[in-house]
Parts: structure tokens; C-alpha cells; sequence
């Protein structure tokens, strides 16, 4: 019986550390892959909006879902390499280190490194504080 508490115990206490550990990261599809949250805030002068900035990298062939941020600018700096996205209304378009490229609210996108080499991103999201990051649309 003892034995049976322990067991619960470290199971309940290891689904608690992994819904904590996976709420920075966001579809590790590919191994390499690693996005954390390195700062949040609310904006007191946008009432109910925060901003939240990612540093992500993510290797050669890797793609996140298509999704939308409801609510939610998002603008993604590339600090090294390269990345292509696809987004609603404005194509396929290529942002190479040291440009930004800006994803408007409740616009459908998806990007993808589509090259041989490790690319770095800083993510900056404005969103609602009571929308959800991202929602995966299918």
C-alpha cells in the first residue's frame, strides 16, 4: 500500500514538472528544436495586453503547424540563418538574419526552416491576456 502512494505521488508530482517544463515549449517535433520564454509582461498602458519575447532555434527541415495568434501581433526578428514563412494574405516570404518579419492578428501562418543550417529567432508576441499563444488551425 505504501508503495502504491509513493508510486502515485511521483507520478503526479512528474505530470506537474512536465506541464510546467512544456508550457515553454511549443511542438518539439524534430530533435533540436528548442523555443523558451525569456520574458513576459503586461502593458499597463493596453489594459488586458501582454507581451511576450521567445528565443527559439530551429534546425535544418523543421515546421510548426499551421496556426493563428488570436488576438495577437506577432513579429519575429531572425538572429541567425534563415526562415521561410507562409503567411495569409502576403505569400511566401524569406527573412534572412537581421530582418523582421510581422504576422498581423488572426492571420494563418507557418514558418519553416528550409535550409541545411541552424537558424536562431527572437519572437515577439502583443496579444490578449486571456487568448491563447498560438491555436493550430487545421
Amino acid at each position: 500500500m505504501k508503495q502504491r502512494h509513493i508510486l502515485a505521488t511521483i507520478i503526479f508530482g512528474g505530470g506537474i514538472l512536465f506541464g510546467l517544463g512544456s508550457s515553454e515549449m511549443i511542438h518539439a517535433q524534430i530533435p533540436g528544436y528548442v523555443t523558451k520564454q525569456v520574458f513576459k509582461t503586461d502593458l499597463s498602458n493596453l489594459p488586458g495586453q501582454e507581451v511576450i519575447i521567445y528565443a527559439s532555434e530551429w534546425p535544418p527541415g523543421f515546421k510548426l503547424p499551421l496556426h493563428k495568434h488570436e488576438e495577437g501581433h506577432e513579429f519575429v526578428y531572425v538572429v541567425e540563418g534563415e526562415q521561410t514563412f507562409e503567411i495569409d494574405g502576403v505569400g511566401t516570404k524569406v527573412v534572412k538574419a537581421g530582418e523582421v518579419v510581422y504576422t498581423p492578428p488572426d492571420t494563418r501562418h507557418f514558418g519553416r526552416n528550409a535550409t541545411d543550417k541552424m537558424s536562431k529567432t527572437l519572437v515577439i508576441r502583443i496579444k490578449a491576456k486571456d487568448k491563447p499563444v498560438m491555436t493550430e488551425v487545421k
